[in-house]
Protein backbone atom coordinates (compact mmCIF):
# COMPACT_ATOMS: atom_id res chain seq x y z
CA UNK A 1 0.00 0.00 0.00
CA UNK A 2 1.26 3.33 -0.83
CA UNK A 3 1.65 5.92 2.34
CA UNK A 4 -1.33 6.33 4.22
CA UNK A 5 -2.69 9.54 4.87
CA UNK A 6 -4.72 10.81 8.36
CA UNK A 7 -6.05 13.81 9.54
CA UNK A 8 -7.05 15.09 13.07
CA UNK A 9 -9.08 16.94 13.61
CA UNK A 10 -9.11 18.46 17.26
CA UNK A 11 -8.78 21.85 19.02
CA UNK A 12 -6.43 20.59 21.84
CA UNK A 13 -3.02 21.50 21.25
CA UNK A 14 -1.91 18.75 24.09
CA UNK A 15 -4.53 15.92 22.56
CA UNK A 16 -2.90 16.52 19.26
CA UNK A 17 0.46 15.85 20.36
CA UNK A 18 -0.71 13.03 22.11
CA UNK A 19 -2.40 11.45 19.01
CA UNK A 20 0.56 12.59 16.47
CA UNK A 21 3.49 11.06 18.80
CA UNK A 22 1.28 7.47 18.84
CA UNK A 23 0.81 7.56 15.25
CA UNK A 24 4.21 8.84 13.74
CA UNK A 25 5.63 6.14 16.63
CA UNK A 26 3.53 3.59 15.14
CA UNK A 27 4.47 3.98 11.59
CA UNK A 28 6.79 7.19 10.48
CA UNK A 29 5.52 7.02 6.98
CA UNK A 30 1.84 7.92 8.20
CA UNK A 31 1.16 11.19 6.16
CA UNK A 32 -0.44 13.31 9.02
CA UNK A 33 -2.96 16.20 8.61
CA UNK A 34 -3.72 18.77 11.17
CA UNK A 35 -7.03 20.86 11.71
CA UNK A 36 -7.97 22.53 14.87
CA UNK A 37 -11.86 22.95 13.90
CA UNK A 38 -14.78 21.12 12.28
CA UNK A 39 -15.29 23.97 9.41
CA UNK A 40 -11.54 23.29 8.59
CA UNK A 41 -10.90 19.65 8.71
CA UNK A 42 -14.04 19.66 6.09
CA UNK A 43 -12.11 21.93 3.70
CA UNK A 44 -8.72 19.95 4.26
CA UNK A 45 -10.50 16.58 3.83
CA UNK A 46 -11.58 18.75 0.54
CA UNK A 47 -8.80 19.67 -0.65
CA UNK A 48 -6.64 16.23 0.43
CA UNK A 49 -9.06 13.48 0.88
CA UNK A 50 -7.15 12.10 3.74
CA UNK A 51 -7.47 7.81 3.86
CA UNK A 52 -8.68 8.08 7.88
CA UNK A 53 -10.45 11.03 9.97
CA UNK A 54 -9.73 11.24 13.54
CA UNK A 55 -12.36 13.71 14.76
CA UNK A 56 -12.34 15.22 18.11
CA UNK A 57 -16.46 15.81 19.20
CA UNK A 58 -16.34 19.37 20.60
CA UNK A 59 -14.72 21.99 18.71
CA UNK A 60 -15.43 25.20 18.13
CA UNK A 61 -16.31 26.93 14.81
CA UNK A 62 -18.16 23.53 13.57
CA UNK A 63 -18.13 20.86 16.45
CA UNK A 64 -17.30 17.24 15.12
CA UNK A 65 -20.73 15.43 14.64
CA UNK A 66 -21.61 18.42 12.11
CA UNK A 67 -18.08 17.88 10.59
CA UNK A 68 -19.09 13.96 9.91
CA UNK A 69 -22.52 14.80 8.60
CA UNK A 70 -20.96 17.68 6.43
CA UNK A 71 -18.03 15.61 5.22
CA UNK A 72 -21.02 12.45 4.77
CA UNK A 73 -23.21 14.82 2.73
CA UNK A 74 -20.39 15.83 -0.17
CA UNK A 75 -20.50 12.74 -2.10
CA UNK A 76 -16.75 12.75 -3.10
CA UNK A 77 -15.55 12.72 0.21
CA UNK A 78 -18.07 10.50 1.73
CA UNK A 79 -16.54 7.30 1.73
CA UNK A 80 -13.64 8.36 4.15
CA UNK A 81 -14.04 6.33 7.23
CA UNK A 82 -14.18 8.71 10.64
CA UNK A 83 -13.29 7.71 14.39
CA UNK A 84 -15.14 9.82 16.53
CA UNK A 85 -12.73 10.73 19.43
CA UNK A 86 -14.68 12.05 22.48
CA UNK A 87 -13.79 12.36 26.20
CA UNK A 88 -16.93 14.47 27.59
CA UNK A 89 -20.02 12.60 25.49
CA UNK A 90 -19.62 8.91 26.79
CA UNK A 91 -23.39 8.63 27.17
CA UNK A 92 -24.96 5.75 24.86
CA UNK A 93 -27.32 8.20 23.32
CA UNK A 94 -24.73 10.74 22.30
CA UNK A 95 -22.56 7.90 20.96
CA UNK A 96 -25.16 6.82 18.36
CA UNK A 97 -26.02 10.33 17.47
CA UNK A 98 -22.40 10.59 16.30
CA UNK A 99 -22.83 6.90 14.69
CA UNK A 100 -25.97 7.70 13.10
CA UNK A 101 -24.01 10.88 11.41
CA UNK A 102 -21.39 8.80 9.91
CA UNK A 103 -18.72 7.64 12.27
CA UNK A 104 -17.98 4.29 11.86
CA UNK A 105 -15.88 3.63 15.27
CA UNK A 106 -15.09 5.69 18.65
CA UNK A 107 -12.75 5.92 20.88
CA UNK A 108 -13.40 7.09 24.78
CA UNK A 109 -10.93 9.64 26.07
CA UNK A 110 -8.68 8.95 28.14
CA UNK A 111 -7.23 6.53 25.49
CA UNK A 112 -4.27 3.76 25.31
CA UNK A 113 -1.72 4.09 22.42
CA UNK A 114 -2.15 0.08 21.83
CA UNK A 115 -6.29 0.77 21.87
CA UNK A 116 -6.00 3.67 19.31
CA UNK A 117 -3.42 1.87 17.42
CA UNK A 118 -5.13 -1.42 17.15
CA UNK A 119 -8.47 0.88 15.84
CA UNK A 120 -6.68 3.01 12.90
CA UNK A 121 -4.97 -0.36 11.66
CA UNK A 122 -8.42 -2.35 11.83
CA UNK A 123 -9.80 1.14 9.65
CA UNK A 124 -6.88 0.57 7.16
CA UNK A 125 -6.65 -3.04 6.60
CA UNK A 126 -10.43 -2.32 5.59
CA UNK A 127 -9.63 0.26 3.24
CA UNK A 128 -6.96 -1.89 1.85
CA UNK A 129 -9.40 -4.83 1.42
CA UNK A 130 -12.01 -3.02 -0.15
CA UNK A 131 -9.99 -1.01 -2.55
CA UNK A 132 -8.32 -4.17 -3.74
CA UNK A 133 -11.76 -5.73 -3.36
CA UNK A 134 -13.05 -2.60 -5.98
CA UNK A 135 -9.54 -2.97 -7.92
CA UNK A 136 -10.45 -6.88 -9.00
CA UNK A 137 -13.80 -5.74 -9.80
CA UNK A 138 -12.67 -2.97 -11.92
CA UNK A 139 -10.23 -5.41 -13.57
CA UNK A 140 -13.14 -8.30 -13.92
CA UNK A 141 -15.42 -5.62 -15.72
CA UNK A 142 -13.01 -4.64 -18.06
CA UNK A 143 -12.10 -8.08 -18.89
CA UNK A 144 -15.82 -8.71 -19.53
CA UNK A 145 -15.84 -5.59 -21.62
CA UNK A 146 -12.83 -6.81 -23.62
CA UNK A 147 -14.23 -10.63 -24.18
CA UNK A 148 -17.52 -9.40 -25.19
CA UNK A 149 -16.06 -6.45 -27.47
CA UNK A 150 -14.08 -9.44 -28.96
CA UNK A 151 -17.48 -11.71 -29.27
CA UNK A 152 -18.80 -8.61 -31.03
CA UNK A 153 -16.05 -8.54 -33.80
CA UNK A 154 -16.28 -12.19 -33.90
CA UNK A 155 -19.55 -12.45 -34.77
CA UNK A 156 -19.83 -9.39 -36.99
CA UNK A 157 -16.82 -10.81 -38.90
CA UNK A 158 -18.92 -14.26 -38.90
CA UNK A 159 -22.24 -12.20 -40.40
CA UNK A 160 -20.17 -10.33 -43.16
CA UNK A 161 -18.45 -13.57 -44.08
CA UNK A 162 -21.77 -15.14 -44.71
CA UNK A 163 -23.44 -12.20 -46.22
CA UNK A 164 -20.29 -12.38 -48.81
CA UNK A 165 -20.95 -16.34 -49.20
CA UNK A 166 -24.83 -15.37 -49.86
CA UNK A 167 -23.84 -12.62 -52.31
CA UNK A 168 -21.41 -15.32 -54.20
CA UNK A 169 -24.09 -18.07 -53.73
CA UNK A 170 -26.65 -15.65 -55.03
CA UNK A 171 -23.91 -14.88 -57.95
CA UNK A 172 -23.26 -18.41 -58.98
CA UNK A 173 -26.83 -19.08 -59.41
CA UNK A 174 -27.67 -16.47 -61.95
CA UNK A 175 -24.48 -17.46 -63.87
CA UNK A 176 -25.98 -21.33 -63.52
CA UNK A 177 -29.26 -20.44 -64.97
CA UNK A 178 -27.81 -18.13 -67.58
CA UNK A 179 -25.72 -20.86 -68.26
CA UNK A 180 -28.42 -23.65 -68.40
CA UNK A 181 -30.96 -21.38 -70.37
CA UNK A 182 -28.03 -20.90 -73.30
CA UNK A 183 -27.94 -24.98 -73.11
CA UNK A 184 -31.60 -25.60 -73.53
CA UNK A 185 -32.11 -22.99 -76.26
CA UNK A 186 -29.21 -24.82 -78.23
CA UNK A 187 -30.79 -27.96 -77.75
CA UNK A 188 -34.36 -26.60 -78.35
CA UNK A 189 -32.84 -25.56 -81.52
CA UNK A 190 -31.89 -29.53 -82.27
CA UNK A 191 -35.40 -30.24 -82.36
CA UNK A 192 -35.58 -29.32 -86.57
CA UNK A 193 -33.02 -31.29 -87.47
CA UNK A 194 -33.82 -34.70 -85.56
CA UNK A 195 -36.53 -37.26 -86.11
CA UNK A 196 -38.88 -37.91 -83.51
CA UNK A 197 -37.48 -40.66 -81.51
CA UNK A 198 -34.48 -37.91 -81.28
CA UNK A 199 -37.44 -35.20 -80.53
CA UNK A 200 -38.20 -37.31 -77.39
CA UNK A 201 -34.94 -37.29 -75.99
CA UNK A 202 -34.67 -33.21 -76.61
CA UNK A 203 -37.83 -32.70 -74.47
CA UNK A 204 -36.68 -35.62 -71.90
CA UNK A 205 -33.44 -33.65 -71.63
CA UNK A 206 -34.69 -30.28 -71.40
CA UNK A 207 -37.36 -30.90 -69.14
CA UNK A 208 -34.63 -33.08 -66.60
CA UNK A 209 -31.87 -29.75 -66.80
CA UNK A 210 -35.56 -27.70 -65.31
CA UNK A 211 -35.98 -30.30 -63.01
CA UNK A 212 -33.16 -30.66 -61.43
CA UNK A 213 -30.65 -28.27 -61.88
CA UNK A 214 -28.50 -26.49 -59.61
CA UNK A 215 -29.63 -28.78 -56.75
CA UNK A 216 -26.32 -28.27 -55.05
CA UNK A 217 -26.23 -24.39 -55.50
CA UNK A 218 -29.96 -23.98 -54.01
CA UNK A 219 -28.86 -25.67 -51.05
CA UNK A 220 -25.78 -23.64 -50.49
CA UNK A 221 -28.22 -20.77 -51.41
CA UNK A 222 -30.38 -21.75 -48.03
CA UNK A 223 -27.30 -22.56 -46.09
CA UNK A 224 -26.21 -19.37 -46.36
CA UNK A 225 -29.32 -17.23 -46.38
CA UNK A 226 -30.09 -19.37 -43.06
CA UNK A 227 -27.42 -18.07 -41.29
CA UNK A 228 -27.82 -14.62 -42.45
CA UNK A 229 -31.19 -14.30 -41.69
CA UNK A 230 -32.24 -16.49 -38.80
CA UNK A 231 -35.55 -15.34 -37.82
CA UNK A 232 -36.72 -14.96 -41.20
CA UNK A 233 -38.29 -17.91 -42.56
CA UNK A 234 -39.67 -18.87 -38.86
CA UNK A 235 -41.22 -15.28 -38.65
CA UNK A 236 -42.61 -15.64 -42.32
CA UNK A 237 -43.97 -19.31 -41.58
CA UNK A 238 -45.57 -17.57 -38.65
CA UNK A 239 -47.12 -15.06 -40.65
CA UNK A 240 -48.01 -17.21 -43.50
CA UNK A 241 -48.61 -20.74 -42.00
CA UNK A 242 -49.06 -22.25 -45.08
CA UNK A 243 -46.49 -20.86 -47.20
CA UNK A 244 -45.03 -23.57 -49.92
CA UNK A 245 -41.37 -24.12 -50.23
CA UNK A 246 -40.90 -22.50 -53.57
CA UNK A 247 -42.91 -19.33 -52.05
CA UNK A 248 -40.39 -19.54 -48.90
CA UNK A 249 -37.67 -18.86 -51.68
CA UNK A 250 -39.40 -16.47 -53.57
CA UNK A 251 -39.78 -14.27 -50.55
CA UNK A 252 -35.53 -14.63 -50.07
CA UNK A 253 -35.14 -13.78 -53.12
CA UNK A 254 -37.27 -10.11 -52.31
CA UNK A 255 -36.05 -9.65 -49.07
CA UNK A 256 -32.64 -9.51 -50.77
CA UNK A 257 -34.14 -6.86 -52.88
CA UNK A 258 -33.62 -9.01 -56.07
CA UNK A 259 -35.94 -7.59 -59.29
CA UNK A 260 -38.41 -9.68 -60.77
CA UNK A 261 -36.52 -10.05 -64.33
CA UNK A 262 -33.42 -11.60 -61.67
CA UNK A 263 -35.73 -13.78 -59.66
CA UNK A 264 -37.17 -15.08 -63.20
CA UNK A 265 -33.66 -16.03 -64.54
CA UNK A 266 -32.73 -18.56 -61.64
CA UNK A 267 -35.97 -20.42 -61.02
CA UNK A 268 -36.50 -20.86 -64.84
CA UNK A 269 -40.28 -19.33 -64.52
CA UNK A 270 -41.40 -16.56 -66.91
CA UNK A 271 -42.12 -12.99 -65.15
CA UNK A 272 -45.17 -13.54 -65.22
CA UNK A 273 -45.58 -16.45 -63.04
CA UNK A 274 -43.69 -14.31 -60.59
CA UNK A 275 -45.81 -11.42 -60.66
CA UNK A 276 -48.83 -14.02 -59.82
CA UNK A 277 -47.01 -15.71 -57.30
CA UNK A 278 -46.10 -12.17 -55.87
CA UNK A 279 -49.94 -11.45 -55.96
CA UNK A 280 -50.94 -14.64 -54.18
CA UNK A 281 -48.62 -13.92 -51.60
CA UNK A 282 -50.09 -10.57 -51.25
CA UNK A 283 -53.18 -11.71 -50.76
CA UNK A 284 -52.53 -14.18 -48.32
CA UNK A 285 -50.78 -10.81 -46.15
CA UNK A 286 -53.21 -8.42 -47.23
CA UNK A 287 -50.96 -5.83 -48.92
CA UNK A 288 -51.86 -4.04 -51.42
CA UNK A 289 -48.76 -2.79 -53.07
CA UNK A 290 -45.65 -4.91 -54.60
CA UNK A 291 -43.52 -1.92 -52.90
CA UNK A 292 -45.32 -2.76 -49.50
CA UNK A 293 -44.99 -6.75 -49.34
CA UNK A 294 -41.42 -6.08 -50.03
CA UNK A 295 -41.36 -3.45 -46.79
CA UNK A 296 -42.64 -6.18 -44.98
CA UNK A 297 -40.18 -8.88 -45.94
CA UNK A 298 -37.23 -6.71 -45.28
CA UNK A 299 -38.55 -5.73 -42.17
CA UNK A 300 -38.60 -9.58 -40.88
Amino acid sequence: MDRWTIMIVDDDPNQLKILTGHLIEHNPDFNLLIATNGKSGYEIAVSHCPDLILMDWQMPVVDGVDAIRMIKANKMIRSIPIIMITGTHGEVEKLKEALDAGAIDFINKPFSGIELIARVDTQLKHIEIQRKYLQQLDQLNKQEKEITEKDKAILQAELEYQRKQLTIGTLNILKQGQLLQSVIEDVNRLLICTNDEGKKIIHSLISKLNDKSGESVWSEFEVCFENVHSDFYPRLIERIPDISSREKRLCAFLKMNMSTKEIASITFQSQNAIDVAKHRLRKKLGVNSDEDFVNFLISL
